[in-house]
Order: C-alpha cells, then structure tokens, then sequence
C-alpha cells in the first residue's frame, strides 16, 4: 500500500509543511490530493510529493502555483480577480459600478 503527502512552502528551498495525505492506495491506483487550507492570498506556494509504502519513499520534483483572491458579484457588475494589494488587507474591495464595498470570497 502506498500513501502520498503533499508538501508546500513559500520557495523551492522551504518545502517544510506536511499538507494532505491520501488514503493508502494499491499501486497503479490514481490519487488525487488538494490542499486548501493553510494558504494565504496572493502567494506563490512550491510542493512536492512524498510517496512511502511504509519502508521506502520517493520524492517528487517540486513544482508551484500561485494563490489569488477571488472577486465578488455586485448587481450591475460581474466577478473580477484583483490583486490583493487592492484590498490593502482588509478583504474587501469596492465595486466599480455602485461603489460599495464587497467582501471577497
């Protein structure tokens, strides 16, 4: 049986945050694994991937991907996708047709 557990951080040299792990798989069995917790807005994360069958574990090449913060409908507008250096930290941003604040999702 084998596990995998994803590993993040914010570079290549600090992959040191154990994410998910799968449920144990046979092999040739596919997995899948999200991690949605623990991650900040508008950051880019590195991961790996340790796979052990208990005895050995290989390790994968790292990889990344950015986070982003989500937009909200306004009546009038539609979704958009700022950056979060438009919220100034505060998570919300205002709408560009009636000028009030939304939260961000």
């Amino acid at each position: 049986m084998l596990t995998y557990t994803l590993w993040y951080g914010t570079s290549a040299d600090n992959i040191t945050t154990q994410g998910k792990s799968s449920v144990p798989t046979k092999p040739g069995e596919s997995v899948s694994i999200e991690q949605n917790e623990g991650l900040g807005n508008d950051t880019m994360y590195y991961f790996k991937v340790i796979v052990t069958d208990g005895t050995d574990e290989v390790t994968s090449k790292e990889c990344n991907e950015s986070t982003y913060c989500k937009g909200e409908y306004c009546s009038g507008g539609g979704y958009s996708y700022p950056t979060c250096t438009g919220c100034s930290g505060t998570g919300r941003v205002t709408c560009t047709t009636c000028r009030r604040y939304r939260k961000k999702i």
